[in-house]
């Protein structure tokens, strides 16, 4: 059975809650602003924003507008289809926009 796009954000949440106490998180609610990344994360001076997919969905064309975006400023982006991605994002190994 495939991972739904709210159980990867519960999985991420809760590894960034264990492994990266030091970081400030938000998760963003689609309710309020469409396009806005789903985990956005401050650490060490550094802004991240990701947005999560499972399976064969993609980032719509205003997700990655707001991601390139980010990334203008000088955030870190990513679509990350798994924890290990987000993981890997926050210790500055990965992060890009492909999807």
């Amino acid at each position: 059975m495939e991972l739904s796009e709210t159980k990867l954000k519960e999985k991420v949440l809760a590894m960034l809650k264990k492994e990266f106490p030091d970081a400030w998180v938000y998760k963003t609610a689609d309710r309020w602003k469409a396009g806005i990344p789903d985990v956005l994360v401050c650490r060490k001076g550094r802004f991240y924003a990701t947005e999560l997919k499972v399976g064969k969905n993609k980032a719509t064309r205003l997700q990655l507008y707001v991601l390139r975006q980010i990334k203008r400023a000088g955030g870190r982006v990513a679509v990350c289809r798994s924890v290990d991605q987000v993981r890997n994002l926050l210790n500055n190994e990965g992060g890009d926009l492909n999807d």
